[in-house]
């Protein structure tokens, strides 16, 4: 598991396994957040999780997951559910989840019970309070391997407005698929305004075809393709689902 800051050290060695170590970086560390709105892999920039099924894969190359919601008076309940490797090779080991009081307040309450394919929490507070969430891919850094989760929260909860910001695809991605004949496009940035940019000077443009289903149709370096966002993850092909873009930390 991932230790962000010195001062976890400490308090991650009193428990020892990763998922506790992993509590203690989202606890310790996001007193004061700005707000994000698509999946996020940013411990400062959580994205808000969402009534229903809350579907991603994560990628032992790409790194953690972080999201929010809130906890109104009264109990809730989180379900974490992970199936086996989806695409790169199963390396063994498993995923880590922790959710956390961001920050705790005065008479909230939290448990948790860990199975073989998840974890279940149980939690109750006494004012509107802030849970963080995190996701930690398997420990994999030489062999890729990449875990479907699902995550649901139910209760008395309430979530973030996640079509308040920029659009899921907005941000930067290394390029996977090189075009035949054309050279490396390199980092590619997705703008909030329909633009991409990348590092190699080229531009293009791309449009949300299907917003539910994240489908999106991106036109760059003369090629015109229809890809599916993996949320925190990448950008796939609709058809074949080989990866065309991988997002940056």
């Amino acid at each position: 598991m991932k230790i962000a800051h010195r001062e976890l050290l400490t308090l991650a060695a009193r428990s020892l396994p990763g998922r506790i170590a992993l509590a203690c970086v989202l606890a310790c560390t996001l007193l004061n957040m700005s707000m994000a709105t698509a999946q996020s892999l940013k411990l400062d920039a959580p994205s808000p999780l969402h009534q229903g099924n809350n579907q991603a894969l994560i990628d032992s190359f790409v790194g953690d997951h972080y999201y929010y919601f809130y906890a109104e008076p009264g109990k809730f309940h989180i379900a974490w559910t992970f199936s086996g490797a989806q695409e790169g090779f199963d390396v063994g080991g498993k995923p880590s989840f922790a959710a956390v009081f961001n920050p705790k307040t005065a008479g909230s309450q939290i448990t948790h019970k860990d199975g073989p394919t998840g974890a279940v929490y149980e939690g109750s507070v006494t004012q509107r309070t802030r849970v963080l969430v995190g996701v930690s891919p398997v420990n994999s850094k030489l062999v890729r391997q990449t875990t479907p989760y699902i995550i649901v929260v139910t209760g008395n909860v309430s979530f973030g407005n996640a079509s308040a910001g920029p659009d899921p695809i907005v941000g930067t991605y290394a390029q996977k698929l090189i075009f035949s004949g054309e050279p490396a496009l390199g980092a590619v940035r997705f703008l909030a305004n329909g633009k991409i940019l990348s590092s190699n000077g080229g531009t293009g443009t791309w449009a949300a075809f299907d917003a539910e289903s994240g489908i999106y149709t991106v036109t760059i370096g003369g090629h015109r393709m229809t890809l599916t966002l993996q949320r925190g993850r990448a950008l796939v092909d609709t058809a074949n689902k080989q990866t065309v873009f991988e997002l940056q930390r």
